[in-house]
């Protein structure tokens, strides 16, 4: 089932008929193939026809023989027709060998507009960014928004608005990749996760990153998993589980975190001193990409729902735009943690407080506390699953199912 992501196919039509190589990054299965086929039917539905378009899947064996050698550009200059500007669709680009020097030189020499997808970060560094640099565009796709989980749900979206707590409590469950949000029998669920987990941990982690120990590598990943939201490092961490027995350096542990967030499983939240206007290297916090493959992989936790929530949030501030710190408010040993700093275009700021309830009164302040300390004008937001409005002092409270469910706000 192809579903039009408009955000993302906005973005991808804004590319078109430029020069740049249009690359779509993402964690795999985030839904990046169905949308270089909405692009496709976008073309054809444009009076584009059949044989300007050509579109390649590398997960796909048959397209196999093309990833080695010149096989790849040969295959390309064969197809196409003459005198027509074509669309190259290339899907899963980094089976290619060379890929970057090879997409490039087709770029150069060809009438056509270069669409590719790729799962890992890697993607923009080293030899690759050489031959790229200042000549691509990147679209950062993820998972399902709550909001396109509706849509691809079919809901109807006027019960949804009249109790969203309920539907967000299903997206929180069965997570956002297009494959599982299909399945509503939880046996086919829990068998379509453990083969995200495969292809994922498996293929682009574990294979892609020559890890030999992948008992201790697991280990790393679910101790990631559980504290997601919470400030940790490389030292914490290898610290942490050589107390439970195991044995790992700090540069093994590091070395999990940057293949892990260069498979877009984990994103970083540096901590950034707002008084200060710098970012901080100590004590980051992460993120994972997706609710239900941190249950898959650690179980249910009832207990940590704030957290969750927190990490809706980031990636939901992530998908509009923003890039996204942990804010560190106050100065001269007064200070304190302000969940996010999102900042948009280097200019446009906002601050954010998520908390799963405020009803009792002393969580109140605790989360009004970090925004009376910073000292300027922007916006701040207060987040939780209540429904009174505990707007105050220029700080405005909403409701999280509202606030996914309306991006204006």
């Amino acid at each position: 089932m192809d579903i039009n992501r408009q955000l993302y196919l906005e973005k991808m039509l804004k590319g078109l008929n430029t020069d740049f190589v249009k690359i779509l990054s993402g964690v795999r299965r985030c839904g990046k193939s169905s949308m270089l086929a909405v692009l496709k039917n976008h073309l054809l539905a444009t009076g584009t026809e059949a044989d300007q378009i050509i579109d390649i899947n590398f997960e796909k064996d048959e397209w196999d023989y093309l990833k080695v050698g010149n096989s790849f550009t040969k295959y390309i200059k064969e197809q196409i027709p003459a005198g027509k500007h074509c669309y190259l669709l290339i899907d899963e680009v980094q089976e290619i060998e060379e890929w970057a020097r090879k997409i490039n030189s087709l770029r150069a020499s060809l009438d056509c507009d270069i669409f590719v997808s790729g799962s890992n970060s890697r993607l923009f560094s080293g030899e690759h960014l050489t031959y790229l640099s200042g000549r691509y565009i990147e679209i950062k796709m993820l998972p399902l928004s709550f909001s396109e989980y509706i849509d691809f749900k079919l809901y109807n979206r006027e019960k949804v608005l009249d109790a969203p707590d309920a539907f967000l409590n299903e997206y929180i469950n069965k997570g956002s990749f297009p494959a599982s949000a299909l399945v509503d029998d939880p046996y086919l669920q829990d068998t379509i996760m453990s083969g995200l987990f495969d292809s994922i941990f498996m293929r682009d982690i574990i294979l892609r990153g020559k890890i030999r120990n992948v008992g201790t590598f697991l280990k790393v990943a679910k101790f990631l998993f559980e504290n997601i939201g919470s400030p940790v490092s490389a030292n914490s961490i290898a610290n942490t589980l050589k107390s439970q027995g195991h044995s790992i350096s700090v540069d093994a542990v590091e070395n999990y975190l940057n293949l892990m967030c260069n498979a877009f499983v984990l994103y970083q939240c540096e901590r950034y001193n707002i008084r200060g206007k710098e970012r901080l290297r100590t004590n980051g916090k992460y993120y994972c990409v997706d609710t239900s493959l941190r249950s898959y992989l650690i179980g249910n936790r009832n207990s940590d729902f704030g957290h969750i929530l927190e990490n809706l949030v980031y990636l939901e501030l992530i998908r509009r735009g923003y890039d996204v710190d942990t804010g560190i408010a106050g100065a001269n040993g007064n200070s304190t943690e302000l969940d996010f700093v999102a900042t948009k275009a280097g200019r446009e700021t906002a601050y954010f407080q998520v908390c799963q309830t405020v009803m009792d009164s002393a969580v109140l302040e605790r989360e009004l506390k970090p925004f009376r300390m910073v000292q300027d004008n922007f916006p701040k937001y207060l987040l939780t699953m209540d429904r009174i409005d505990f707007s105050r002092d220029g700080i405005k409270h909403l409701n999280i199912a509202d606030w996914l469910l309306r991006p204006g706000q």
